[in-house]
C-alpha cells in the first residue's frame, strides 16, 4: 500500500527517458505507483514485472517499495549525477 497522503500516478511509470520517450513501468495485478515530492512508492501485493522497451523484464516479489533513482559518479567532471535513460 502506498502511503496515505501520496498522490497516485495515473500510469505506473517509475522512470521516463528524457530523449527517447522510453520508460520503466510496473505491470501486474493491483500495482500502484505514487509520488510525494521526489519520492516514488510502488505497491505490488502480488508482485509485478518492471518492463522497458529496450531491456529484459525484471520480476519483483510481492511487497511495498520506495523507488530510488540510480546515481553515478563522473570521474572526469568530479560530480555525482542521476543516471539518464
Amino acid at each position: 500500500m502506498i502511503p496515505k497522503n501520496t498522490k497516485k500516478k495515473n500510469n505506473n511509470h517509475l522512470a521516463e527517458g528524457e530523449t527517447t520517450g522510453h520508460y520503466h513501468e510496473a505491470v501486474g495485478t493491483e500495482v500502484e505507483v505514487g509520488e510525494e515530492g521526489k519520492n516514488l512508492f510502488l505497491s505490488a501485493p502480488e508482485g509485478c514485472e518492471i518492463i522497458h522497451q529496450e531491456h529484459h523484464r525484471i520480476a519483483i516479489p510481492a511487497g511495498d517499495y520506495i523507488v530510488e533513482k540510480v546515481k553515478e559518479f563522473d570521474h572526469s567532471e568530479q560530480e555525482i549525477r542521476q543516471v539518464r535513460d
